[in-house]
């Protein structure tokens, strides 16, 4: 029976942390449980079981232990979730391919990893060429049945569409690895991953290489991107790493020194996705998490309503259509084709006429075709007169009033090849504000995602990120140690203090101008140390702070490293100059600066004075004299001829002896013996002290867990200050 059921919870806890086994059985089945108040948390039932178990110490840290433990579990577990996920070795890996599979086309990118090289040395990403310098192909594939697999461009070849279906936006959501659409997805990436190691040729071995890919802002669940990742190691990939496919337009768009990006997202930008199935948008604003929304009004919309509008003054067209199904796909992709070629350069006509005879051997529709023409703004009516302009203002709206409420937008960074369409621009000035000067767009918008794929993986991976940056982040934290130099610090100061308070008071003894006695030397140490004990709360808060600083400063310089892995500038983080009272503005210190002041308040009571003097028992402050000068003062100097000669009666006792000898004043020559004794036992007596310091300040347990918790908090307050500015380069 567990005698600890009905134990209060603060009891529990001390009891716990103080190393009792059947305390630490009945926390964790109270965690296990989720009794309050404490919640449900298997990772810290786990914890405190172990400690039942084990041969444990008392620990006065053993939240932080805990903590730590909470952390590693966290870390093991994402592990384990992410099995897919190919470790980087640097004796191994030396390139990163980052594959965008979207849901209309297909792009990829790779470069060196770099390893040791420094950033500003770092090659930029590599557009793969699929052939006939095509850096972006359709997202189709044919399976032939033979198995022969045809993917992008190929897929549509007549003679291929005489035998087999193409199958075209297939790219969703996953649900079950198993389900139809996925298993599709699975063998289109296996097929992408195949061609571009063709591609790229001998640069690319079977080993030397990892692969990154990226998912829709909307894909937020963990299950989902782990299912992807499930995905992308059943086809084959080498995967190492997923991100978001706004994160990557960011740190795409950053490497561009024109771009303005930090002062942008400083003051509030958006990440304009339009995709083929959907238009995301990713805020981002300093200070703020990244806001994202999609809608399902992406591109592909626009080459339906073409479609649309041709066939429905086309009956060759419907004809088709009803005898072969199955090939209105093939239609659908040149209408995207033509769309493409349309806003390229919308300035001019376009025309362009595909004849059936081309893709079917039927005689029926010999003479039929389908023909697109279209003279400059035709497009843009139709789109208008349908509806989906409309449609994308009132998304652009929704999300400005309802999502980010009517915070300010100051650039807009676009992304895909659709954004390309001349009337995002008008949107953007009718809808955002936003002139075309502030709107940033790659020469090639449908290669932006690739090639921010690729850094950012190239980043991770050089980061030791493994694409779960929070670890990484948690990993720096838990090294940052204040306590010690803190506890070190101040230590010494208290000891050097009281050191000098001494010496001053022995050597102005020496000099003064009239006799004194040694009581007069011995309440002039007192009054001075309790003037030094006074100080002891604000010498703390400045030791913590010279502390806290050096300790983050490794912080900083680390952050920076990890930053600068994202960046062709090496950019560095804002801080610069790290400071808590200047740098760090919205960090709260009052709590430590709180416990400082308590710190040294207890030390003007007689705690700290008689941890000094444990042994003796003649008064506070007289115990610091004997203790610190090893034993009462009169009997340290008259430890020769000198006292017996010049101050002690012959018939009289000892502690009469003492007391006449501390009360008789003493002459120049008598007081420069006194200074001499000091002289002699000095190396002894700074011994004597430090030790008493350590013991009085060390062995403040509360103080211990106080600075170690509340420092624990300071440093993840600061991490987050110095790369809120940076966000979306992390995951």
């Amino acid at each position: 029976m567990n005698d600890f059921r009905n134990v209060p919870e603060d009891r529990l806890l001390y009891l716990a942390k103080g190393g009792n086994k059947k305390a630490c059985a009945e926390l964790s089945r109270r965690y296990s449980l989720g009794i309050p108040p404490f919640k449900k948390d298997n990772i810290k039932a786990l914890y405190w079981e172990q400690r039942s178990e084990d041969d444990f110490v008392a620990y006065s840290d053993a939240n932080i232990i805990e903590d730590s433990f909470v952390n590693k579990m966290d870390t093991k577990e994402c592990e384990q979730a992410y099995d897919w996920a190919i470790t980087p070795d640097k004796n191994k890996h030396e390139y990163i391919i980052g594959i965008d599979f979207g849901h209309g086309e297909t792009s990829a990118a790779y470069c060196s990893i770099g390893w040791g090289i420094a950033i500003g040395e770092l090659k930029d990403p590599i557009d793969v060429d699929f052939g006939s310098n095509r850096k972006v192909i359709p997202s189709a594939i044919n399976i032939m049945p033979d198995g022969q697999v045809y993917i992008g461009e190929s897929a549509f070849s007549p003679e291929r569409l005489k035998k087999a279906d193409v199958e075209v936006c297939f790219k969703k959501k996953p649900e079950n690895i198993d389900g139809e659409k996925e298993q599709l997805m699975i063998r289109f990436m296996h097929e992408v991953y195949k061609l571009i190691r063709e591609r790229v040729g001998a640069s690319l071995t079977n080993e030397n290489h990892l692969v990154y890919i990226a998912t829709p802002s909307g894909w937020k669940d963990e299950g989902t991107i782990n299912l992807y990742g499930q995905m992308a190691r059943k086809a084959g990939l080498p995967i190492a790493g997923i991100t978001t496919e706004s994160r990557a337009a960011f740190i795409n768009a950053q490497q561009d020194v024109s771009s303005g990006l930090p002062q942008y997202v400083n003051q509030g930008a958006i990440v304009f996705d339009m995709g083929s199935s959907t238009l995301d948008f990713t805020y981002l604003k300093e200070g703020s998490r990244p806001i994202d929304f999609g809608y399902d009004c992406g591109a592909s919309r626009v080459e339906k309503i073409m479609y649309e509008d041709i066939r429905n003054h086309n009956e060759d067209i419907r004809s088709f259509e009803n005898k072969y199904p199955r090939l209105i796909a093939d239609l659908l992709f040149k209408a995207r084709c033509a769309k493409e070629a349309i806003y390229f350069d919308p300035e001019i006509r376009f025309k362009r006429t595909y004849n059936f005879e081309d893709i079917v051997d039927d005689e029926e529709f010999e003479d039929s075709k389908i023909k697109f023409v279209f003279q400059p703004g035709d497009l843009n009516q139709i789109l208008e007169e349908k509806g989906y302009i409309s449609e994308i203002r009132k998304a652009m709206i929704d999300f400005k009033e309802n999502h980010i409420h009517n915070a300010p937008i100051n650039a807009a960074f676009l992304t895909g090849g659709a954004s390309r369409m001349n009337f995002i621009q008008e949107l953007l000035e009718d809808c955002w504000r936003l002139p075309k000067d502030l709107v940033y767009r790659d020469q090639d918008p449908s290669l932006t995602i690739s090639r921010g794929i690729t850094v950012s993986g190239r980043g991770d991976i050089r980061s030791g990120g493994k694409g779960k940056t929070k670890h990484m982040f948690n990993e720096i934290m838990n090294k940052v140690d204040v306590y010690t130099p803190f506890i070190n610090s101040l230590c010494e100061k208290v000891s050097d203090e009281i050191q000098a308070t001494i010496a001053t008071c022995v050597t102005n003894f020496r000099d003064n101008d009239t006799d004194v006695s040694l009581n007069d030397l011995q309440a002039y140490i007192e009054d001075n140390i309790g003037n030094d004990i006074h100080q002891i709360g604000a010498w703390a808060v400045e030791c913590y702070k010279d502390a806290f600083e050096k300790q983050t400063e490794n912080v900083r310089i680390e952050l920076d490293r990890i930053v600068s892995n994202y960046s062709k500038q090496s950019i560095t983080m804002k801080n610069g100059n790290v400071s808590i009272l200047t740098s760090l503005p919205n960090i709260d210190l009052s709590l430590i600066t709180n416990q400082m002041n308590q710190l040294g308040s207890s030390f003007t009571d007689d705690s700290f004075l008689k941890e000094l003097a444990p042994d003796l028992a003649i008064g506070a402050l007289g115990g610091v004299i004997a203790a610190i000068l090893g034993g009462p003062l009169g009997l340290l100097i008259g430890g020769g001829m000198f006292l017996y000669r010049h101050i002690f009666g012959e018939e009289e006792t000892e502690e009469q002896k003492r007391q006449k000898a501390m009360a008789k004043d003493l002459d120049k020559e008598q007081r420069q013996k006194v200074f001499d004794e000091f002289n002699q036992k000095w190396d002894s007596i700074c011994t004597k002290i430090q030790a008493a310091v350590d013991r009085a300040i060390r062995n403040n347990k509360a103080l211990r867990l106080s600075i170690q918790e509340q420092s624990q908090s300071v440093i993840n307050d600061y991490v987050q200050e110095c790369i809120r500015q940076t966000r979306l380069m992390f995951d």
